[in-house]
Parts: C-alpha cells; structure tokens; sequence
C-alpha cells in the first residue's frame, strides 16, 4: 500500500477499514449480494416477459379477429347464397340453383340437398301444369261432342226422330264418359286417409273382375282368362283392390287388340301375394314404360279417345295400391304384350288383420 503512495490514512479517511473484514461490506455477505442481483435480474425478466406477453396477446387478439371474420365469411357464404337463391324463387320461377363448388363438406351437403329440393318441387309445380292442362283438355272432348249433339237434335225435324234418338244415344255416352273422368280426378286429388285393411280372398276379386268386364271384351273380341295358385289372402282394401283389379283388366281389354288373350294370374308367395295381369297385344315400346303410371300419358298418342277411358286408370291403381301399402309393376316387350303386376301383403293366420270378408260386392 505505501509502495504505492497510499498510507493507512488514506484508506481510513475514504471510509473503509482494513481492520475490518472484508464479508461486512454493507452488512452483506457475498452470498446474499449474489442472491439479490439474481433477484433483481429475474424481476426484469419477468417485467419484460409480462410486458411482451400482454403485447403478444393484444396481437393475436386483432390477428384472431381479423382472422375469424375472414374464415366466417367463406365458412358462412353458402348460407347467404341459400337465401339469395331462396328469397328469388317463386311459384313462377324455380330456375334458380345454388350450384355449391366448395369442398365436400356439411355445408356443401346443405347446399346440394336444397337443390334437390328445388328440383323435386319444380318437377311436381310442372306435374300440377301438365295435369290442369291434360284434364281441361279431357273435359274439353265431350263437352264439345255433347253441345254438337244436342244442336243437331234441336233443328232435326219430327221425321228424324230416328235420329235424334242417336244423337241422344252418343250424348248419354258422352256423359258417362264425363262422370266417370270427373270421378277418377276426385279419387286422385283426395288426400287418402287411413284405410281400414282386412283379410281379403284376390281369387274372388278376380273372378268378380272377369265378370263383370266379359261383355266389353267380348265385343272387343278379347278373350278373358284365370289362373290361380290354391287359396291365400292378402292383406288389402276389398273396394280398393277390386278398383285396381278391374283397372288393369278393362286397360288390357282396350288396349291389347282383336283376337288376343288377357290371362290373371294370383301367385301366393311366403310373405306376399301377386296379381299379375298378362295380355298378348303389340307391347309397350320402351320409352313409354316408366311413363304409363302418370296421369292422362297415352303411349299412342293418335289413339281414338272413344275407344280408350279417362286417362287415369293406371294412375288410379298406383295411388290405390300406395295408400295400402302395396305395389305395382310392369314389364313389356314390344310385340309379346304387357304384364302389370300388384303386390301385398299376404295375410298370416296370426297377423290378425281382419276376418275373412265373404259374399264382396263391387264397389
């Protein structure tokens, strides 16, 4: 210390004691100043870390918004297109689609399955117009023929009463013809309610059927015939299934030609029962098979209307055999005839689905 031109003195008067230790410095040990700036650094660190913390999470905030705005948006565009397409269809336009391209998911699945829907409801606003538009016209026919008759009869002269007797003769059939067709549209527009089903013998219905329809087709020189497998019951409406029984006979008898044969066959099978009715006319060409269900479809159109019905009769067994839970088919190649086939349920011994309804009268 002298060598170096300091003296006890010096150090004395700048405060420190040599005498002293040099672990009392500030009343702290060497430990205790590690620990404190240990201390002091790591309460910075935790300031600055809390500082960018709160930073970083007032900026994930805005990204997160932004973000989420953004993703909503294409997320929830599907929907605003459904309301558009929505908002612009009406009962006079059902052209508009959505046409959803995004990916596969349930929104896309959304957006297909309303255009679906769009689908199914223009097709039937399209069924509804055609059905106005064919049903005036059948109503048009013998309203015209009716009003003709009765204006030839009016001027006809005492001496042609012979006539008048005629004319009043097509007049009369023309009626019919327009009580009958204003009866099958009332059976097809009316909600069908629930029907009361039984057990019902289809061999029975059968030959009812044949009977009462042998004089149309003896004068339409069609021969009727039966065959049947033993004796089951289905489960049906007697009326009803007897409607559609007779339909289907009276449409083979008119429709098949001179000369042919219209067989029923009743088939018992292990849980159902067919009747099929078979005729060996021309057929039904191809193109016209899924269409013979709907209503007032003629598969020739140049057809003469006198000899055919209403236009309705295949439509009629549809809807009939629907409200009781069976079903209808038809097969056909051109040149070997048509087979149109009913199916119900056959009626077990412990289904009990109603007695056995003896002695049916034809509705």
């Amino acid at each position: 210390m002298e060598e170096m031109g300091l003296d006890r003195a010096e150090w004395q008067e700048d405060g420190i004691n040599t005498n002293e230790p040099a672990a009392a410095v500030n009343d702290m040990t060497p430990a205790q100043l590690v620990e404190e700036a240990g201390d002091e650094f790591q309460s910075e660190n935790l300031d600055r870390l809390r500082t960018w913390s709160i930073v970083a999470g007032f900026g994930l905030a805005i990204i997160s918004g932004f973000g989420g705005f953004a993703l909503s948006g294409i997320i929830l565009r599907p929907m605003r297109d459904i309301t558009e397409v929505a908002s612009e269809i009406s009962a006079t336009n059902l052209s508009q689609r959505i046409n959803h391209q995004g990916p596969d998911d349930e929104l896309k699945q959304l957006a297909d399955t309303f255009d679906s829907m769009i689908d199914r409801i223009e097709r039937g606003f399209e069924a509804q117009r055609r059905f106005v538009q064919d049903a005036s016209h059948e109503l048009r026919t013998p309203l015209a023929a009716i009003r003709t008759n009765i204006e030839v009869a009016e001027m006809a002269s005492e001496a042609e009463q012979e006539e008048q007797r005629a004319l009043l003769e097509t007049v009369k059939g023309q009626t019919e013809r327009l009580t009958r067709l204003s009866e099958d549209l009332l059976l097809l527009t009316a909600p069908q309610a629930a029907l009361p089903l039984e057990t019902v013998n289809p061999g029975e219905l059968v030959s009812m059927a044949l009977e009462e329809l042998a004089p149309l087709a003896e004068r339409a020189d069609v021969t009727l015939a039966a065959n049947t497998q033993g004796s089951c019951e289905a489960v049906a409406s007697t009326d009803l299934l007897y409607r559609c029984v007779l339909n289907l006979v009276d449409n083979a008898v008119k429709h098949t030609g001179e000369g042919t044969v219209v067989t029923v066959e009743v088939a018992c099978g292990a849980e159902t029962v067919s009747i099929g009715v078979q005729d060996t006319g021309p057929g039904i060409p191809p193109e016209d098979v899924a269409h013979v269900f709907e209503r007032f479809y003629r598969v020739d159109r140049s057809r003469v209307r006198g000899r055919g019905g209403s236009g309705l009769g295949l439509a009629i067994v549809r809807e009939l055999m629907d409200s009781m839970g069976g079903s209808v088919e038809v097969e056909s190649t051109p040149g070997q005839g048509a087979r149109f086939t009913l199916r119900l349920p056959r009626a077990q011994a412990e289904n009990g689905a109603g007695p056995i309804r003896q002695g049916i009268s034809p509705p």
